[in-house]
């Protein structure tokens, strides 16, 4: 019988934290906070709200009237074990203010059509 290990990494990709560092000081604490207990829970995909329209496949955790956007990608080693590393990519981060060009989810969608949400490094 094989053991199941998985390993959860937080990444934050640069346009996202650089949003996070404009984010008043409280905010971007609870935010930081809420992003840090994806490493322990069971389900990062099923810990959050998902996304719908442009953004399905994407997840949002929120604090007041903020947001940060998060891809969830999962890596199988099958060898005898099973090793799953999740990669929970931050792409987002910012105030959720509808109408308005500012809005994170409108920032999101431009940094997914760039290609701004690749992990640095990887």
């Amino acid at each position: 019988m094989s053991d199941s290990t998985q390993r959860v990494r937080i990444v934050w990709t640069y346009t996202a934290a650089n949003g996070l560092r404009k984010l008043p000081k409280k905010v971007r604490a609870g935010l930081m906070a809420k992003a840090d207990e994806l490493e322990d829970c069971d389900d990062p995909k099923a810990f959050h709200k998902p996304l719908t329209g442009p953004l399905k496949g994407y997840y949002r955790i929120t604090y007041s009237r903020y947001r940060a956007v998060y891809k969830v990608f999962e890596d199988e080693i099958a060898n005898g074990d099973v090793l799953v590393n999740i990669t929970v990519c931050f792409v987002a981060a910012g105030k959720r203010e509808e109408h308005s060009k500012d809005d994170v989810y409108k920032l999101a969608e431009k940094f997914v059509e760039l290609g701004l949400t690749d992990i640095e490094g990887d």
